[in-house]
C-alpha cells in the first residue's frame, strides 16, 4: 500500500507539471480563480512578446536579465516562470517562453509554449499555505516577506524591488494622502470629537475605518472595525481620550491598493466594504470615489466633493454644473502619457492635479481640456478660486453667526436653517471652491443673503462694509478661446455684463438680470469670434465698469 502511494504521488508530481498553480487552485477556490483568469494578470505573456519584438530587436535572452540596459521581465509578469520543467534560470525562462532566430530576438518574435507560461499565478503573491503574503524572487526561487499587500503590489507597480523601473504607481500613492496621514488624521479626529467613547461607539457613530482603512479589518486574520478601530489606535480602560494617538503604525494599511482594486481582479473597479469584508463592483469611476468623497455609502457624511461636482442639493438655490461630464479621474488622475514622465509612470496615482516631472516642470491636467491654458496659468486660476472662495466664506461665517446671535431671542427662522445648511454644504466639499467654483460660490452668496435678510430685513444689508463694486481684469489675458470674468456687487439688483467689439458692438450678454450681492465668476467663451481687441462692461445701478481683452488665436 505505501509503494502505491509513492507511485499515486510521483505522478501527481509529473501530472502538475503540464498545469499552472491557478490551475490546480481552480478546484478549491473556483470563484477567486474564475476572476483572476478574467484579469491583466492571467495574461501577460503577450504584452511582454510585443515590448521585445519591439525594443530588443537582435539581443539574446541573457541581456533582458543582465545586461547593461537589463529589465528583468520575468520577475514581475510571471516571476514562478522559472519553476517550470524542474526549475530553471530567468535566462533560460526568458528563451523558452518566447521566439527567437539564431538566439536572438526578432521583430517577429511571438510568445512559445503558452500552456506552460504561468502569467501572474496564485504562488506570486501567495506563500505554500495561502495565508500568508510573500512576494516570489525569481532570482533566488525563495519568497521576500511584506509587510502589507500595499509592500507586495509594490514590487512590481512601484520602485520596492527595481529602483529604476518606470512603473511608479506605488510611489505615488506613497505621495498622497491615500497613503500617509490617513492614521494621524482619524487619531486627531477621535482625540477632539469622540473623547470617552469605546470603538463600537465610535463606529456607530461615524465609521472612520470605512474610508480611512477599509482593509484593516482583514489583518490578523479577520477582525471588525472596531477591533480595528481599537488596535490602531490607543485607548485608555477601553476608550479614547485627548491623548489618543496612532498605534501600530508598521501595519496600518489607509487607503490601500486592494481598498479599491480586488487583487483578484484589479482591472475592475471595485469597492472594498469593511463590514461585510466584501468587493462590491463600481458602474463608474465617480461612484467608485462618492463612497468617502460624498454620500454614496454615508448619506450624513460631511464629505460631499462627489455632490458638490454634481452641482445640486443646495437649499433653493440654483443648480449649476461648472464642468459637464468631466470625472473625477480626468482631473485627478491625469496622464499625460509621455514616456519617462512622472505623469505617465504614476498612472495618476498621486491624485494631484498639477504633477512635478523628473525636469522640475509641472504639468496640469486642466491643459488637456483648456489647451490654450498652461500649468502655470492654471496654478494661477486655482489660487485665484481659493482665495475668492476664502474671503466669501469668511463673510458667510461672519453673517451666519450674527444670525445664530439674533435669533436666540428670536422665533426660529426657515431662512436661518438654509443659509448654515448652504454654507456648510459649501465648506464640505474640502477642495476650497475648486471642483465646482460657480456652484459654491453661489451657495455662500446664498448664504450670505439669507442670513442678513434675518439680522436688517433686507437682503443688501451690511454686506456692502465688507464688499466694494469691483470688476477684475479677465485671466488670463490675451486669451483662446476662453477666460474668467470675475466681479463684486455689495447690493443686490440688476445686473448685466456684456461684450463688446472694438467699435462698440455688443457681441455677447454674459450676465442679464436680477443677482445678490456677492462675488462672481463668469467663463467666457469666444470661439465664434476672431482675434482681436474687445471690451467688457458691468452694469448695475449707478456702478458701471469697462476694461479690455484680448483674443488671440
Amino acid at each position: 500500500m505505501k509503494a502505491i502511494s509513492y507511485i499515486i504521488f510521483f505522478l501527481s508530481l509529473l501530472l502538475l507539471q503540464n498545469f499552472s498553480y491557478s490551475q490546480t487552485c481552480q478546484s478549491c477556490h473556483s470563484t477567486v480563480t474564475t476572476l483572476w483568469s478574467n484579469s491583466k494578470h492571467a495574461a501577460t505573456q503577450a504584452d511582454v512578446a510585443s515590448e521585445i519584438s519591439a525594443n530588443w530587436v537582435g539581443q539574446t535572452p541573457d541581456s533582458i536579465i543582465v545586461g547593461s540596459q537589463a529589465e528583468d521581465c520575468i520577475s514581475c509578469h510571471a516571476p514562478t516562470a522559472d519553476t517550470v520543467n524542474g526549475g530553471m534560470t530567468e535566462i533560460q525562462a526568458i528563451g523558452y517562453f518566447f521566439s527567437t532566430t539564431n538566439g536572438k530576438f526578432t521583430s517577429t518574435t511571438q510568445p512559445a509554449n503558452t500552456s506552460a507560461w504561468p502569467n501572474v499565478d496564485c504562488e506570486t503573491c501567495h506563500q505554500s499555505n495561502m495565508t500568508t503574503f510573500g512576494v516570489f524572487n525569481s532570482v533566488t526561487k525563495t519568497y521576500d516577506a511584506v509587510k502589507t499587500a500595499n509592500d507586495l503590489c509594490g514590487n512590481c507597480h512601484g520602485t520596492v524591488r527595481h529602483p529604476d523601473t518606470d512603473h511608479r504607481i506605488y510611489d505615488a500613492w506613497l505621495s498622497s494622502k491615500h497613503g500617509h496621514k490617513g492614521q494621524a488624521d482619524v487619531a486627531s479626529e477621535l482625540s477632539t470629537n469622540d473623547l470617552g467613547k469605546t470603538p463600537d461607539q465610535v463606529i456607530t457613530d461615524e465609521d472612520c475605518i470605512a474610508c480611512h482603512a477599509p482593509t484593516s479589518v482583514t489583518l490578523n486574520g479577520g477582525m471588525s472595525e472596531a477591533q480595528a478601530l481599537g488596535q490602531f489606535f490607543t485607548t485608555t480602560n477601553g476608550t479614547f481620550t485627548s491623548s489618543t494617538v496612532p498605534s501600530d503604525t508598521v501595519d496600518y494599511p489607509n487607503v490601500s491598493c486592494i481598498a479599491c482594486h480586488n487583487p483578484h481582479n484589479p482591472d475592475t473597479l471595485s469597492y472594498f466594504n469593511s463590514s461585510t469584508k466584501s468587493y462590491q463592483v463600481m458602474s463608474s469611476s465617480d461612484q467608485l470615489c462618492g463612497q468617502c468623497h460624498g454620500n454614496l455609502r454615508f448619506p450624513d457624511t460631511d464629505h460631499l466633493s462627489y455632490n458638490i461636482n454634481s452641482g445640486t442639493g443646495g437649499e433653493n438655490v440654483s443648480n449649476i454644473t461648472s464642468m459637464g461630464g468631466v470625472k473625477c479621474i480626468d482631473c485627478h488622475m491625469y496622464n499625460t502619457g509621455i514616456d519617462g514622465s512622472n505623469s505617465a509612470m504614476y498612472k495618476g496615482h498621486t491624485w494631484s492635479v498639477f504633477v512635478k516631472e523628473p525636469d522640475g516642470s509641472y504639468d496640469a491636467s486642466c491643459t488637456q481640456c483648456h489647451s490654450t491654458m498652461t500649468a502655470d496659468s492654471a496654478m494661477a486660476l486655482v489660487q485665484q478660486w481659493k482665495n475668492n472662495f476664502q474671503t466669501l466664506d469668511s463673510i458667510a461665517e461672519i453673517k451666519v453667526t450674527a444670525a445664530a446671535n439674533y435669533l436666540k431671542n428670536s422665533a426660529d427662522s426657515s431662512n436661518y436653517a438654509e443659509a448654515q445648511y448652504n454654507m456648510t454644504y459649501a465648506e464640505s466639499d474640502e477642495s476650497g471652491g475648486i471642483h465646482n467654483h460657480l456652484y459654491s460660490q453661489e451657495l455662500l452668496n446664498d448664504a450670505i443673503s439669507k442670513a442678513n435678510l434675518i439680522v436688517t430685513g433686507i437682503a443688501s444689508g451690511n454686506l456692502s462694509k465688507m464688499l466694494t463694486f469691483n470688476l477684475s481684469q479677465n485671466y488670463p489675458n490675451p486669451f483662446n478661446p476662453t477666460t474668467q470674468i470675475n466681479f463684486t456687487i455689495p447690493k443686490s439688483g440688476n445686473v448685466t455684463l456684456i461684450i463688446y467689439d472694438i467699435l462698440g458692438r455688443e457681441v455677447y450678454s454674459l450676465v442679464k438680470g436680477y443677482r445678490n450681492a456677492g462675488n462672481y465668476s463668469v467663463n467666457f467663451n469666444a470661439d465664434n469670434l476672431s482675434s482681436g481687441i474687445y471690451f467688457y462692461q458691468l452694469k448695475t445701478g449707478s456702478f458701471t465698469s469697462v476694461k479690455k481683452m484680448i483674443l488671440m488665436k
